[in-house]
């Protein structure tokens, strides 16, 4: 019977490395197993702090001990004018000794009992088996500018702006903004089989008004590092819903 049934209907697919750790812990965290692993998400979930990079690596980051009051006041601004303050970074890591950083970080995630602790340990595994790809991907993926977490929070910080996943600027994004997001997601597949996790950076009022004019940075997480990659700014071509 067995064998009937695997002539009918084919061998079932290997299970990724994603799917069999879900598989143990019975659920995913943050997006589905179709997702790359969203560590900015992540972070903001389970651990209730900010985050940081380090060599490619997830770091916590610390929080002020002042009070609410002793805060200085941000600068309203659009996201577009201040483009230019997201520094950007070469890209974080290197090709060395791929299958020992993939060993080591086998041994700990074996160790790891808590399974928060555990799915970050697999997402950093899943983008360095990424990186072994790198040659037939660097023209695409080093299109785009780099940047951090701490570069990202410094400019929160600084200025009236919030940034969160991309959903609800989508419907108004223009053609330029979604052919960079579908290009991305196409070499993303191509890659690791994986879809990316965008975000935007935006005035926090902009995700409240679902039918202003809008100026968001879009980015997006990398395949090959707990990075970002910016994708552009827009703000004269964005789509209001009521003129469609």
């Amino acid at each position: 019977m067995t064998t009937l049934f695997k002539k009918l209907f084919g061998k079932s697919k290997e299970k990724t490395l994603a799917e069999k750790e879900a598989e143990a812990f019975g659920e995913y965290d943050g997006l589905n197993e179709n997702f790359l692993f969203d560590f900015k998400n992540y972070q903001s979930q389970y651990s209730g702090v900010g985050t940081g990079i380090n060599g490619g690596f997830l770091i916590s980051g610390g929080s002020s001990s002042g009070g609410e009051d002793e805060k200085p006041k941000k600068i309203a601004i659009k996201p577009i004018d201040v483009l230019d303050q997201l520094e950007t970074i070469p890209t974080p890591w290197n090709l060395t000794n791929l299958d020992e950083k993939i060993e080591i970080l086998e041994y700990k995630r074996d160790l790891i009992v808590q399974k928060y602790s555990r799915r970050e340990v697999v997402g950093m595994i899943e983008r360095l088996q990424n990186r072994k790809h790198w040659d037939k991907f660097s023209k695409y993926f080093n299109g785009f500018q780099n940047t951090t977490d701490e570069k990202i929070d410094d400019l929160l910080e600084k200025y009236d702006l919030v940034m969160k996943t991309s959903d609800l600027f989508v419907p108004e994004f223009p053609d330029d903004a979604i052919n960079i997001m579908k290009s991305y997601t196409t070499q993303m597949k191509k890659l690791c089989d994986k879809k990316p996790v965008f975000y935007v950076i935006a005035e926090p009022d902009k995700f409240r008004k679902a039918y202003e004019k809008r100026d968001p940075i879009l980015l997006v997480q990398s395949p090959f590092g707990f990075y970002w990659q910016i994708l552009g700014a827009w703000d004269k071509e964005m789509m209001l819903l009521s003129e469609l």
